[in-house]
């Protein structure tokens, strides 16, 4: 095995590293804000998170979407609707509540930098 093939693998294991460093929750939110790209198309996340109901959910590509009838500052909730590749929507929107949301493109969420829950 030649240097340069360590060299690879180093590279390759700093950006497994990266992708799996968590994000606080208030980086999330500021993600979660930002619906559109500058050239007008909706961002497309993947997404873990568990329902009212207790069960775990994960989505390759979700966009964020409102949730009708509920103010969602206030109550906390997100729309989240699963999309194909081409960002169109299948099934159906899921609120889901800030603080079940457990990972967000790979990363995982960290509520222990003093959010309020």
């Amino acid at each position: 095995m030649t240097l340069e093939y360590f060299e690879v693998m180093k590279d390759m294991e700093k950006i497994k590293a990266a992708a799996k460093a968590p994000m606080t929750a208030t980086q999330m939110l500021d993600e979660l804000d930002v619906r559109t790209l500058p050239d007008g198309k909706r961002r497309i996340f993947s997404m873990k998170f568990v329902t009212k109901e207790g069960k775990v959910h994960y989505f390759p590509q979700v966009y964020i979407t409102g949730v009708r009838n509920q103010d969602m500052k206030r109550m906390r909730y997100r729309g989240v609707q699963p999309c194909d590749c081409k960002g169109n929507p299948e099934m159906h929107v899921y609120p889901v509540k800030i603080t079940n949301i457990l990972e967000l493109n790979g990363h995982v969420i960290d509520w222990s930098n003093g959010y309020n829950l």
